[in-house]
């Protein structure tokens, strides 16, 4: 069954149709909501089980763009979902940064890539809880400061200072995990 049948049956409440729903998309939430709030797993389920029931009861609001459009919007809710609970726990704390600015420093280390990828997500899980966030708003999802801005309520600036500060932290981390021996 393709996504707008699918979105349409959900839409209606069938039954069946608000199962396949279930079991085609709350494993690939689940894994959005587990980066977004740390690999703590039962606030990823929590928030999760929010996200699908926020998608059944707004499937009448969907409006089908193409394939792969049903997962989008419901990826869009669930971070929204999420960043509402970072801001809510009060992880987020933005206050002293508004003005400030950065310049980017250079990308990552391109020896990254000899990084497992359960490390480098260890590196990620480690930044600040904004500085965090905003890798994932950013690199993982691809939203723009623009976007980011709106959604956290900050100035773009603040957006982009705060991955450069998070890009240093993680070149340092990547130096040294590549680099044992040297202290950086």
């Amino acid at each position: 069954m393709g996504e707008r049948e699918l979105a349409s049956l959900c839409s209606r409440m069938d039954g069946p149709a608000l199962e396949e729903l279930y079991r085609r998309y709350a494993a690939k939430v689940l894994a959005l909501c587990l980066r977004y709030v740390n690999d703590d797993r039962d606030e990823a389920e929590d928030l999760m089980h929010d996200t699908m029931l926020k998608v059944i009861k707004g499937m009448g609001r969907f409006s089908f763009r193409g394939d792969g459009s049903l997962y989008a919007w419901i990826r869009g809710i669930a971070i929204n979902l999420a960043i509402d609970r970072i801001r809510r726990n009060s992880i987020l704390n933005l206050s002293p940064l508004e003005e400030e600015t950065l310049e980017l420093p250079e990308a990552l280390t391109e020896s990254v890539e000899e990084i497992p990828t359960d490390v480098l997500s260890g590196m990620i899980s480690e930044l600040p809880g904004i500085q965090r966030l905003i890798v994932h708003l950013y690199c993982v999802d691809g939203y723009s400061h623009k976007e980011i801005a709106h959604m956290l309520g900050i100035k773009m600036k603040t957006s982009s200072s705060l991955l450069a500060k998070a890009k240093k932290l993680l070149n340092k981390k990547v130096e040294r995990y590549l680099h044992p021996r040297i202290r950086i």
